[in-house]
């Protein structure tokens, strides 16, 4: 009743008790309300506490529950994780040593032989001696036309393929085809890793003996016995520099053996009048031969003739006569008594 009789603390009584229920109703309501409703109620506070991570249920299967994944592994202790990956270095893989030889034939005309013989041999002559080398070239010729031809070449092994490309495209212009195309490749991996090995061998063995020539020590045959040793294995290694250059030199370059051959030969007028020409002075040549050969017969005889002839004659003669003068014997000598 004393409340009623100071009506001054009536508002402040009101007050108070609607920010008790207000926070009343903040506190209990709050876990139940979603979180935008409580931002948007309430942006300027921050009073929730920070919520437990979710506990998985125990009525939920064993499969709706997913585990994380295992963390990676540390890095030892005192090396970075950067510097670890960094010392992973790629695996050095050596590649084979390969020596190519290609062998090509061809197939056209008897008449366009001799010209794409020649436009191979430009192809080769334009690519230069540093990329290509003529190595042979032959050339056979029948009476009609040329039958067969073959060139060989040395190329750089990086413009093979491009060069073999180049000479097929050439014969399908001249009319021809192909009819071999051989590739074989020979490893000489193993023939190069022992001539490197031979030659460091005979470095370090003349390195040594010359060092012993240097010093001078040890007699006057030990001294004859190195310098000797020095001179075999300097030839040794000689040797071997140039068989190890000769095995670069082949994987580097690549051998070609290029083969032409006529589809069939050609009866052309000019070559068959040619024919007849040659067979008319053939036939003319034999005759004259006989006749030198039976004109020199009568020049070696007619001197002997001229001896036994008049001989010849003369005994004849000499017989004639002796038969001349003998009487015929009568008939009562023939008759027997």
């Amino acid at each position: 009743m004393r409340l009623f009789k100071r009506p001054r603390l009536i508002p402040l009584i009101a007050t108070f008790a609607v920010m008790t229920v207000f926070i009343l109703t903040f506190l209990f309501a709050g876990p139940f309300r979603s979180p935008e409703t409580r931002d948007a109620v309430m942006p300027n506070l921050d009073v929730r506490a920070p919520a437990p991570p979710p506990q998985p249920s125990q009525n939920l299967p064993a499969m709706a529950v997913s585990e994380p994944p295992p963390p990676p592994e540390a890095a030892s202790p005192g090396e970075p994780a950067a510097e670890a990956v960094d010392e992973i270095k790629p695996v050095e893989v050596s590649l084979p040593k390969l020596a190519y030889a290609y062998a090509l034939g061809f197939r056209l005309d008897g008449g366009k032989i001799a010209a794409a013989q020649d436009a191979h041999r430009q192809i080769c002559i334009r690519m230069g001696p540093a990329r290509c080398q003529l190595l042979e070239m032959r050339r056979g010729e029948a009476d009609d036309a040329e039958t067969s031809a073959m060139l060989k070449l040395r190329v750089a092994s990086s413009e093979a393929d491009r060069f073999s490309d180049a000479l097929v495209r050439s014969i399908a212009k001249a009319g021809g085809r192909a009819i071999r195309t051989d590739i074989v490749a020979e490893d000489v991996s193993k023939q190069v890793v022992d001539a490197v090995a031979r030659i460091r061998q005979r470095e370090m063995l003349v390195a040594r003996l010359t060092d012993i020539l240097r010093s001078r020590r040890g007699t006057v045959a030990e001294l004859v016995d190195a310098e000797r040793s020095v001179a075999s294995a300097q030839e040794e290694l000689d040797q071997a520099r140039a068989w190890l250059a000769e095995l670069r030199g082949r994987v580097a370059m690549s051998n070609f053996e290029i083969a032409y051959q006529a589809v069939a030969p050609q009866a052309a007028p000019a070559v068959a009048r040619d024919q007849l020409g040659e067979s008319i002075s053939g036939s003319g040549a034999a005759f004259l031969i006989a006749m030198r050969s039976l004109l020199t017969l009568l020049i070696y005889l007619v001197p002997w003739m001229l001896l036994v002839v008049p001989l010849i004659l003369g005994v004849r003669a000499l017989i004639r006569r002796a038969t001349r003068d003998t009487p015929p014997p009568s008939l009562e000598e023939a008759e027997p008594a």
